[in-house]
């Protein structure tokens, strides 16, 4: 199991142009800050035919490129 924490970023203009699927085709600019908050991301490998993900959502699906989140299905692209 791995169990990440990192600190709440709030985006004070350009969000979401940090991605490289949007500043990869159109450039990108980002002003943002990170408090103390932070957000817990843990991943468990125990359905080897799939994924199970819970966020405000619930998804339950086979391949990666089957999820509807947008973040964490490239992060699982990538790693």
């Amino acid at each position: 199991m791995i169990i990440s924490r990192s600190p709440l970023r709030i985006s004070l203009g350009g969000g979401g142009t940090d991605l490289e699927s949007y500043y990869s085709k159109r450039g990108g600019f980002l002003v943002s800050a990170a408090i103390d908050k932070f957000i817990y991301i843990g991943i468990h490998r125990i359905f080897p035919d799939g994924f199970i993900i819970k966020y405000s959502k619930f998804e339950n699906t086979k391949d990666v490129d089957s999820i509807k989140h947008p973040i964490i299905r490239e992060v699982l692209k990538k790693y």
